[in-house]
């Protein structure tokens, strides 16, 4: 939700566009689709193999 910033945010913040108006852009991508990862439950599969190396180092 947009918050209203008090002056010395506005002021900071103009102060930093004018330093990069010229080289700042505006990037929007719409992802085609999305993927969650509940490190909680699952761990990407590069992880886990990390995870058993570490393993068989501690118990070989």
């Amino acid at each position: 939700m947009f918050r209203p910033l008090p002056a010395r945010e506005e002021a900071w913040e103009a102060e930093v566009r004018s330093l990069y108006h010229d080289g700042m852009v505006r990037a929007v991508v719409t992802p085609t689709w999305a993927k969650l990862i509940d490190f909680e439950t699952t761990l990407p599969s590069p992880v886990e193999e990390l995870v058993r190396q570490r393993e068989g180092r501690q118990h070989g």
